[in-house]
């Protein structure tokens, strides 16, 4: 049997409730009787009682709490790395159930697959109350399963790849540490207080498959993500797919280019908008939901890289965006 250490780490900002619930289910989770593990729990400048949360289960849990004081889930994902002792750091999120055998499931992946880097599982919605009947029509599709990080590739074991965009998303996914250490995640991308930008675990693990390291999803490793009813509206949606845009801008930065090119494109960029805008006006009141909220998407990814294009110019039209959206 190969010996190995796992760190399981958390990185959190004022969930302290769902927190909460979170620790409780790896309270639950079955341990290999072999195993020495550690869990890391990131406070990121919460206010709220996380330290309290936290301190709770210092007894039953191998617990180390750690404070990241500059803001941003990238900041404190970096924190977690540098602090971590194990061969593998397996990430979650500060709001999801870990299944019975997710620890279990892992490690075994782990020892079946040694030369593998990146490893990953699936992640499954638990909503909170009866979501609106719109949300049930289109959350059955594959289009807006990235608003609520959801995954779920099926009941067998393969080899992740990037350019079929098979790769795990931040709620349920380990990386070991030889190569988490040197792929570090980017403060551009992650969330940050009040901004919705994402993406920085997808932009970490890519690098890390494009570099040549071997990836592999593990089927039997499951998460539940609890979506809260504040996550359950249009307005969310549209704010998701926003920082959506300005993601992709960021991934991309000639796209706000100064010059007069960039100028045109911005200019072609803000009657797209405007026409998708309007668009999704009209839908809204007579289509489907599964035809509105793919127009709301699409104007929404639209408006966030006209406003990153813009930020980046030294000016931003979150007026403008705010009064047509």
């Amino acid at each position: 049997m190969i010996s190995m250490k796992i760190t399981i780490a958390i990185c959190t900002w004022n969930r302290c409730r769902s927190l909460r619930s979170t620790l409780s289910s790896v309270q639950r989770m079955r341990v290999p009787h072999d195993l020495d593990w550690e869990l890391l729990v990131v406070n990121n400048n919460c206010t709220d009682g996380t330290d309290a949360v936290v301190a709770a289960f210092a007894g039953t849990l191998p617990i180390r709490a750690l404070k990241e004081t500059r803001q941003g889930l990238s900041r404190a994902r970096n924190h977690a790395i540098d602090a971590a002792r194990g061969d593998y750091i397996i990430w979650t999120d500060d709001d999801v159930i870990v299944d019975l055998g997710w620890l279990d499931a892992y490690v075994g992946a782990f020892r079946t697959w040694p030369n593998a880097a990146v490893f990953g599982g699936p992640i499954r919605p638990n909503f909170e109350g009866e979501p609106p009947a719109w949300l049930k029509n289109v959350i059955r599709g594959d289009d807006f399963t990235g608003m609520y990080a959801l995954r779920d590739f099926g009941a067998e074991p393969f080899t992740l790849d990037v350019d079929k965009a098979l790769i795990p998303y931040g709620a349920n996914f380990a990386v070991r540490t030889e190569e988490q250490k040197k792929f570090r995640y980017d403060p551009h991308f992650g969330l940050c207080e009040s901004d919705h930008i994402r993406g920085e675990e997808t932009d970490v693990l890519s690098r890390i498959l494009k570099s040549g390291s071997e990836g592999r999803w593990v089927p039997d490793a499951s998460v539940l993500h609890i979506i809260p009813r504040d996550r359950q509206t249009v307005t969310y949606l549209r704010d998701y797919y926003v920082g959506c845009g300005r993601s992709f801008v960021r991934r991309h930065p000639e796209q706000s280019s100064s010059l007069f090119l960039g100028a045109l494109k911005w200019l072609w960029r803000l009657l797209a908008a405007l026409t998708s805008q309007t668009s999704y006006l009209i839908k809204r009141t007579v289509a489907p939901p599964e035809i509105w909220c793919r127009q709301l998407k699409k104007k929404s990814i639209l408006w966030g890289k006209l406003l990153e294009c813009r930020i980046n110019r030294g000016h931003s039209p979150q007026n403008q965006y705010d009064r047509w959206s």
